[in-house]
């Protein structure tokens, strides 16, 4: 790829004059043409990458993914993760797995949805079974015991961490804050039914933000 590009400089700096511009080494550099979110993926890059996010994914798989999508192989930018994640949570069924089958089916339909919905659960599935076999014969020794507690405490944290990371590329307005606060609020403190938390604030959030748009649409017009 470097040679490619430093035989089209040169091609373009001959004809502009432009040769002497800079050392005979350098390499001019890249500038997308289109951002991450408008490039279409191949198969083997989205098999590759979910099951990945499937290894990486010990106890929350949140963290993975996030890793794998925005920062590894930038399918995504943080906000359009936050937007679909977002999407996600409000679905029947796990969130990765809506959202697996949502990125497939952007890339290559209903084949890429079955690509990465299967790499995704490819290994998680034969490391289970393993997992499941050993531990079904020494559960009972307080090692084990000990480990599977601080494996738990260790995912809170990844999934605090991750938490932290989404929200910097929330908009940072009252709302938003008003309504993360009461989700917060009722399944952490109050521990209310998740599915009446869910049908009770994501309407009202999505309501307020369309409010909130078209009112700032209207106050831009001339």
């Amino acid at each position: 790829m470097g040679v490619n590009r430093r035989a089209e400089w040169d091609s373009t700096s001959r004809e502009s004059g432009l040769e002497e511009a800079h050392p005979p080494n350098w390499i001019p550099p890249v500038q997308p043409d289109q951002p991450p979110s408008d490039r279409i993926i191949p198969l083997g890059e989205l098999f590759v990458g979910f099951m990945l996010i499937g290894l990486l994914g010990f106890g929350g798989i949140a963290a993975s993914a996030n890793y794998v999508i925005v920062e590894r192989n930038r399918w995504m930018t943080q906000k359009e993760f936050v937007e679909l994640f977002g999407i996600s949570s409000i679905l029947p069924g796990g969130n990765i797995l809506n959202a697996s089958v949502m990125v497939g089916d952007r890339h290559h339909g209903i084949l890429g949805s079955a690509v990465c919905l299967f790499s995704l659960l490819l290994m998680p599935l034969i490391i289970l079974l393993i997992i499941a076999t050993t531990y079904d014969h020494f559960s009972y020794l307080p090692d084990v015991q000990a480990a599977i507690a601080g494996g738990a405490s260790a995912v809170a944290g990844l999934i605090i961490g991750t938490g932290l990371k989404m929200a910097r590329s929330v908009d940072r307005t009252v709302a938003a804050a008003i309504f993360g606060l009461a989700t917060f609020l009722a399944i952490g403190i109050f521990r209310l039914p998740l599915a009446s938390v869910v049908l009770t604030i994501v309407p009202l959030s999505v309501a307020t933000a369309l409010y909130m748009l078209r009112r700032n649409q209207s106050g831009r017009r001339p």
